[in-house]
């Protein structure tokens, strides 16, 4: 199941990365999010349009396992998100594997940022959620978008106050 979701911004592009790179923004949005994050790697390649980043993150929701996916997951919902930012195009290919039904359970998707003007730019999430349980497969994918859905919510309204309190250098 596809779906998409757009925000934008009150900034430049490249404040957008860094912003979205900074461990102090990561940790406050996820504890905001109630989320559990721990960076197993992040990888550096590169400079300017030849930047690419490879970060590696196991996360935790910290909420009650919803009981349409409860019977295959034991203990807590952890996932490992694997993404590839590539700065020539402003994108960030991410893989998302579930620590429960990792073969039946597929989530992949891009964000691509896009300048709208000097401080303005959009990021889209294009994605796709596929889950293979017989006749309980729609039902998990429609419950997963809905979660990224709201995440996604709380993730801009966090993002603009952010960048609101923590405006872009300007050069002296």
């Amino acid at each position: 199941m596809r779906y998409t979701i757009s925000d934008d911004f009150d900034t430049s592009l490249e404040h957008y990365w860094q912003v979205f790179f900074d461990d102090a923004y990561n940790a406050a949005l996820y504890q905001r999010l109630r989320v559990g994050r721990e960076v197993l790697d992040v990888q550096r390649e590169g400079e300017g349009e030849a930047l690419i980043i490879r970060r590696k993150i196991k996360l935790s929701p910290q909420r009650e396992v919803p009981a349409l996916v409860a019977r295959f997951v034991k203990g807590a919902i952890t996932y490992t998100e694997q993404g590839v930012f590539t700065a020539r195009t402003n994108t960030l290919e991410v893989v998302t594997i579930p620590g429960f039904m990792a073969d039946q359970l597929t989530t992949r998707g891009s964000y691509r940022v896009q300048a709208l003007g000097p401080n303005k730019v959009r990021r889209t999430w294009d994605a796709e959620v596929t889950c293979k349980v017989p006749l309980l497969g729609g039902k998990v994918e429609k419950h997963i978008i809905e979660e990224v859905t709201t995440s996604y919510r709380d993730t801009t309204e966090f993002t603009r106050k952010w960048l609101r309190d923590h405006p872009a250098k300007t050069p002296a």
